[in-house]
């Protein structure tokens, strides 16, 4: 009877420490690592802008949606998210300048913040993108004015959809670029994606890797490289174009239609040739897949 006894009251022993153990987990969650569910913050803010006046983005993690409308001021909404407790959105600070150029930037404090900020920012046609630089989120501009513009991210997306006035540089990586309406030249780089330039000023170097490159080429700096591996390469290029062309692949095949190529030479992985007067080189590479070129 003794054992017995015994024996029950170790096992209260070991149903109350679970207890208690599982409390401290659920309690921790929030400053110990352990996932919980998601906590969020929001933050909004306007600010006067000034007439071509300029405007950067610096976050670190999370992602930047930004459009035009016709107020006269900068209206900036961001969340920030978490899933390891509240405390953590603390570790997120947002600022927000109020003279030119306009900085909106989030403020890391503490080690190993584990919260994410996403932006929603509406900015008057006339002001200027000058540069946006996060990770792990998402950049998307319509409208948007720029002039030689930089925006980078990491593990996610970028896509433009009209910016009248400069050049446009847009770089990530683990996502596709997709760059329509630029009205200067554009220049991309990411990998493990693709990249499409379409109604743009001119194209400079386009990067990829392990995906497809499709842009429509009206006009190029100079010399340029449109480069990726295990994809196709789609280049629709301006007939008036002044340029030379070495295209080579390997595993493909290159195709040319209805574009006033004139081949000097020509196998089945590699061609050179020139378009009108011949003037700075495209030079497009590929492995793994086809060369399309073809008349714009």
């Amino acid at each position: 009877m003794r054992e017995i006894a015994r024996g029950a009251e170790m096992r209260d022993v070991i149903y109350v420490a679970l207890a208690v153990l599982i409390v401290a987990i659920v309690m921790l969650s929030g400053c110990t690592g352990v996932l919980g569910p998601e906590e969020t913050e929001k933050f909004n803010r306007e600010v006067p802008a000034k007439p071509g006046g300029d405007l950067a983005v610096v976050n670190r993690n999370g992602g930047v949606d930004m459009g035009i409308w016709e107020e006269d001021y900068v209206a900036v909404t961001a969340v920030k998210r978490t899933f390891y407790g509240r405390a953590e959105l603390e570790k997120a600070r947002i600022e927000v300048t109020e003279n030119d150029p306009i900085l909106i930037w989030t403020v890391y404090t503490g080690m190993n913040a584990r919260v994410s900020v996403d932006y929603t920012i509406q900015i008057p046609a006339d002001v200027v993108l000058r540069g946006i630089d996060t990770s792990n989120g998402q950049i998307r501009l319509q409208g948007v004015q720029v002039a030689g513009t930089e925006i980078h991210t990491s593990n996610g997306p970028v896509i433009v959809d009209g910016a009248p006035g400069g050049d446009l540089t847009a770089v990530t990586s683990n996502g596709w670029i997709n760059l329509s309406g630029v009205e200067g030249y554009v220049t991309a780089k990411t990998s493990n994606d693709g990249i499409m330039v379409e109604r743009s000023g001119g194209v400079g170097d386009l990067q990829a890797s392990n995906g497809p490159i499709s842009a429509e080429i009206s006009a190029i700096p100079g010399d340029v490289v449109i480069s990726t591996s295990n994809g196709e390469i789609t280049l629709r290029i301006a007939k008036d174009l002044n340029a030379r062309v070495i295209a080579t692949t390997s595993n493909g095949r290159i195709a040319i239609r209805d574009l006033p190529l004139r081949v000097s030479e020509s196998t089945e992985t590699s061609v050179l040739g020139s378009l009108g007067a011949g003037g700075p080189t495209i030079t497009i590479v590929t492995s793994n897949g086809d060369i399309n070129l073809a008349g714009l």
